[in-house]
């Protein structure tokens, strides 16, 4: 076979010319699609990066596709090419319309929405009937008016809005832009003899670009000042909190509390009568973060305005109930509230829908249950509450604790239960059997191993 005869300098030369600025445009296009891509994954996990990312990796390979030196290169055939350029085409409008449905918000009565659910449905059958079927035509028909309906809803969508979003004015324009350029391409405009389709993407790449990343900027900037908040939050329930428990002779305490986010509901306090005799009050907060640990400083000062009524949990907690009736919004409070008397030798309790306290009783070893209970506190402003006494002699133990314990799961994913802790209960022992001990703690929800 005879060698192939060398190609033409000029050729070569007219080939680069008008092969290298598509080469370096989707290179461009390429390493901003990655780079939004790693980004929304590493960091802020947007939406608008990930769809940007992935819109303009498919957009940067349809241009390095669509170029005649990288078919050369590769040594692929244009048939095959042609191909794989049409599967990105009819595929591409998907995560352009998730991108723009991300922007505006998703919503079945929206254009956005719309447009996207008919790219879905239409891309499958746009490549059956153009690749498969071999009838490009109707396809890249329907494609074309698919697109332009799309953008030009959500142009309208970007300049009816009042108050855009941050870089909402930036892409505003480059929509403009796209939309312009798009539509002089299908009606068959070209600028000294090349599609203005390009230069109108990368416009509107930049926009999408722009705004997708002073989007995720933003999103970064609320967290930054959500968590700060929540430090403070922090340590102003950390400040509610007792800094020390109480010394009364013969009782000895432990106390443990460990929410399972930043700020929780739960609550404890004491309220020390004399020497000898002692107030403890247990809540848990319904609900979580700040709007609980706001209503767990309420019941902070609603309980130190009792101390008239320190040696009846039943009255502290009708006390409770009328201070916070009608300010908790649809949250609600139970609580454990216990009078120990030692001079007595007993203990006082009641409730308000919560855990019921367990007493171990060192001369039966049995674990009894105080579980006196009345309503939430908070919704029902006249809820009446009941004292029920038990005896509570040297080495008893008492145990009062919110739901986040029993609640948690195990490593076998079942909950920890009443029954593991009437059983952890009954393993305590004491090193000094003439004291009693009270235990108490307050935990969110979390896995125990």
């Amino acid at each position: 076979m005879p060698p192939r005869p060398p190609i033409p300098f000029a050729e070569v030369q007219r080939a680069l010319q008008s092969g290298l600025p598509s080469v370096a445009l989707a290179t461009i296009v390429m390493a901003m699609g990655l780079a939004a891509s790693v980004l929304s994954r590493l960091r802020s996990r947007d939406g608008l990066l990930r769809w940007f990312g992935i819109f303009a990796l498919l957009y940067g390979l349809r241009l390095f596709i669509a170029n005649d030196l990288i078919g050369a290169a590769i040594g692929i055939g244009s048939q095959s090419l042609r191909v794989a350029e049409r599967v990105i085409t009819y595929s591409i409008p998907i995560p352009y319309a998730l991108f723009l449905r991300e922007w505006f918000g998703a919503g079945w009565k929206k254009l956005i929405s719309i447009w996207l659910w008919t790219q879905v449905v239409f891309a499958p059958l746009a490549i059956l009937t153009a690749v498969i079927g071999g009838y490009p035509g109707p396809a890249d028909g329907a494609n074309n008016v698919l697109v332009l309906a799309g953008t030009s809803a959500a142009l309208l969508e970007v300049w009816r809005r009042s108050r855009p979003e941050p870089g909402g004015a930036v892409l505003k324009y480059s929509l403009s832009v796209g939309l312009i350029c798009v539509l002089l391409t299908n009606l068959g405009f070209r600028l000294a003899g090349n599609s203005v389709e390009p230069a109108g993407f990368l416009v509107l790449l930049c926009g999408l670009a722009y705004s997708a990343a002073r989007h995720a900027l933003d999103r970064e900037q609320k967290l930054i000042a959500v968590e700060q908040e929540l430090e403070t939050a922090r340590r102003i329930q950390a400040s509610i909190l007792p800094s020390s428990l109480p010394q009364v002779k013969g009782l000895r305490m432990a106390a443990r509390y460990q929410p399972m986010t930043a700020v929780a509901g739960d609550f404890y306090d004491f309220m020390r009568v004399d020497e000898r005799r002692l107030t403890i009050l247990v809540a848990d907060v319904s609900g979580h973060g700040v709007p609980a640990a706001l209503i767990a400083s309420m019941l902070k000062v609603a309980f130190a305005g009792q101390s008239d009524h320190a040696c009846d949990p039943a009255a502290i907690l009708a006390g409770l109930n009328l201070a916070l009736a009608g300010l908790l919004a649809g949250q609600f409070v139970t609580a454990a509230c216990v009078f120990i008397d030692l001079d007595m030798q007993a203990v006082t309790y009641a409730g308000a829908g919560h855990p019921p306290s367990l007493l171990l009783q060192r001369r039966t070893g049995e674990v009894i249950e105080l579980a006196e209970n009345g309503l939430f506190l908070g919704p029902f402003r006249h809820a009446r509450y009941a004292n029920v006494t038990a005896p509570f002699e040297p080495g008893d133990k008492l145990l009062l604790y919110t739901d986040g314990i029993i609640e948690a799961t195990m490593h076998d994913h079942q909950p920890f239960g009443g029954q593991r802790l009437r059983a952890c209960q009954k393993t305590l022992r004491l090193r000094d059997r003439r004291s009693r001990r009270c235990l108490f703690g307050g935990a969110r929800r979390r896995t125990i191993r």
